[in-house]
């Protein structure tokens, strides 16, 4: 597996490109990759395939999934979800307004203390592993708090996805931000042409604490779509 391979990775809420940086010793040398960058900390950052690469990757973290626009889906040969979900909210009608009903005083408490609501997010999605610590004054909480507007109705188009070639979900066993339950939800939609696994022990930033076990699952998906 040797020909040359663009990776594009796009990180979740409250994230920014520098969550990425285990990877870099992780991945081969003819993979290169390009990150995007919402602007939560930073400049924000777009990126697209250049089309001149063997074969494109996608990595989307949770929210990521949402962000990435639908035309660089579909053009890719394997997409790669981590921690990934259609909508927030369940359907069935007494979980969605509880759900609902958090993820809006979540909201709300952005205008009262955003860096408590990042801290505490950021401690959850680190879970059951120790979060990393963070500079709360580098944040743009007006972006942060709009995209949590943005959760809070969003559902993801499927069509571009089903023209993937392959797609690849993995979601920690020890899910604190996004249930297990709604991995699996997105695996059976998408189930004709993708793969689910769960790593054990790991919580919402898993490809971030437990990136070694996640490319073990990753690389032999990526050889599949391969001729080499």
């Amino acid at each position: 597996m040797d020909s040359d391979i663009q990776l594009m990775a796009w990180h979740g809420w409250g994230f920014d490109h520098t969550c990425w940086r285990s990877w870099e010793n992780i991945l081969p040398d003819h993979i290169r990759i390009s990150l995007f960058n919402r602007g939560y900390r930073g400049e924000q950052r777009d990126i697209t395939f250049t089309g001149r690469s063997a074969r494109n990757i996608v990595f989307a973290h949770s929210f990521g999934l949402h962000l990435c626009p639908p035309s660089q889906l579909a053009r890719a040969d394997l997409v790669v979800i981590f921690g990934g979900v259609r909508g927030m909210h369940p359907e069935a009608a007494q979980f969605n307004r509880r759900s609902k009903l958090v993820l809006g005083n979540m909201i709300e408490a952005m205008r009262e203390d955003p860096g408590a609501v990042i801290r505490k997010f950021m401690q959850n999605c680190y879970r059951p592993d120790p979060a990393p610590e963070i500079d709360i004054q580098n944040y743009r909480f007006e972006k942060l708090r709009h995209d949590l507007q943005v959760l809070n109705e969003c559902s993801l188009e499927v069509e571009p996805l089903t023209k993937a070639k392959k797609i690849c979900i993995l979601h920690g066993s020890s899910d604190k931000i996004v249930p297990k339950a709604k991995g699996r939800e997105l695996y059976n939609l998408l189930s004709r042409h993708s793969s689910y696994f769960e790593v054990k022990g790991a919580g919402h930033a898993l490809p971030f604490t437990h990136t070694e076990q996640c490319w073990a699952f990753i690389e032999p998906e990526l050889r599949s779509t391969g001729t080499d």
